[in-house]
């Protein structure tokens, strides 16, 4: 019988896994899809390397420090600024001038910021660095909106700057997101950057599963708790025996697994927020902006565009452009209805060229991330469960995205091997 079982290959899972093998422990990771990963994985089209889901990683998280040798991912470090995009494309650059000189001048005269508003972000910048980011996702909290309005920003700047930005991030296009979760999002980009493994998202949870036992398209149906162990159950009727088993799912799917109802205190179930990718090919680059785009009107389906090939010439053919488009959640509308949406959204930025934009792929992920709400931490679930033996890794104990898997990851092997350094260290951290 196998020591532990791990039911997902996700981030969550892959930490666990592997802190628990390196504790001497013999173990399984069973995941149903056929990639590493989750929402952290890469494919090829057409001779063209995808991301989906996760487009970077910061690299100030601290567990991801802990459990990623970032050299050995060969990271690609994006510029610390952004393109706003306005009205008829007028664009805007703006960011930390220090590491980006070139977005001094936007910051200085773009359109999204008042001269107060300038003043005021100089002051919350240097509040941030003051404070430990754990301290800063652990504090008091209300929605971003609230919290941005009391330091005094205008309502043009969170309509402007701060949803496209941050909003763009949680998808969230009303700020009602936790402010501790902005502070903390803030510093993680005040001390340090986006950054992408050159070879793709691929890299990280490829990384992480070195030396592992993984089996591909094994999908887990059921758990059953008996004596001296778990009985995991796997689609066509199969089962298999581990002493304990760590569900290492998306939030839902470990809800169905572990029998919980809707209604229950601290549901595993958090809802979900959904994105959708369009990638598209282009013979030749329509621009040669390095940095991420941001649409900053109010309305349209766009989110975010980033041209890879400046930054990943790896990734395309020679001489060929690859754009990426995040749109927000997942339309109920045919790929091709989509694509006309998001190429009329572009044609203001670049003219009848968007023509030569040739659509490559549609990623539809309905689970992105959970919804964080202010107040969102109160209702987190723990690692153990009902279930006797059968232990969560999964960010839904923490925050939405690779910090909380990584970090889910390393407390439920903490939890199984009885590692209270590790159980004690606060969110976030």
């Amino acid at each position: 019988m196998t020591d532990i079982i791990v039911v997902g290959a996700g981030l969550a899972g892959l930490t666990a896994a592997r802190t628990l093998k390196r504790a001497g422990k013999t173990v399984q990771v069973l995941e149903r899809s056929g990639h590493l990963g989750g929402r952290v994985w890469s494919k090829q089209v057409d001779g063209y390397t995808l991301d989906v889901g996760f487009l970077g990683m910061f690299t100030a998280y601290p567990a991801a420090q802990r459990q990623l040798e970032y050299e050995a991912l060969d990271l690609v470090r994006l510029r610390p600024s952004a393109v706003l995009r306005q009205e008829e494309g007028r664009a805007e650059l703006v960011g930390d001038p220090l590491r980006d000189p070139a977005a001094l001048p936007g910051d200085l005269s773009a359109a999204a910021l008042t001269a107060t508003d300038r003043v005021v972000v100089a002051k919350l910048v240097a509040q941030l660095l003051a404070e430990p980011a754990h301290a800063l996702l652990n504090s008091p909290d209300q929605t971003t909106r609230e919290y941005l309005l009391g330091l005094g920003f205008s309502q043009r700047s969170l309509e402007r700057f701060f949803t496209p930005f941050f909003g763009g991030l949680v998808l969230d296009r009303q700020l009602q997101t936790s402010a501790a979760l902005f502070r903390y999002y803030f510093k993680m980009l005040l001390t340090g950057d986006v950054a992408i493994p050159r070879a793709g998202m691929s890299e990280i949870p490829r990384q992480l599963a070195q030396g592992l036992d993984v089996q591909l398209h094994t999908t887990v149906t059921g758990l059953r708790a008996e004596p001296g162990g778990v009985t995991v159950q796997l689609e066509g009727g199969g089962e298999r025996r581990a002493a304990q088993v760590v569900v290492a799912t998306d939030p839902n799917t470990a809800a169905h697994l572990l029998g919980e109802q809707p209604g229950e205190a601290r549901p595993r179930a958090r809802g979900s927020l959904g994105s959708t990718y369009l990638h598209y090919a282009a013979a030749q680059p329509l621009e040669r902006q390095r940095r991420l785009q941001l649409n900053a009107l109010p309305t349209g389906q766009l989110n975010q565009v980033f041209w890879l090939q400046e930054e990943f010439p790896n990734r395309v053919p020679e001489g060929h452009g690859l754009l990426i488009a995040s749109v927000w959640g997942v339309p109920d509308v045919s790929d091709a209805e989509l694509n006309a949406q998001v190429l009329g959204e572009l044609r203001a930025w670049y003219g009848p060229r968007v023509e030569e934009l040739r659509l490559l792929a549609v990623d539809r992920i309905p689970h992105t991330q959970f919804p964080q709400p202010a107040g969102y931490a109160a209702t987190l679930p723990g690692h153990s469960t009902p279930l006797p033996n059968v232990f969560f890794a999964s960010e839904a104990t923490s925050l939405s995205g690779i910090q909380g898997a990584l970090e889910s990851g390393e407390k439920a092997a903490a939890a199984i091997l009885g590692d209270l350094e590790v159980l004690s260290r606060p969110r976030g951290a």
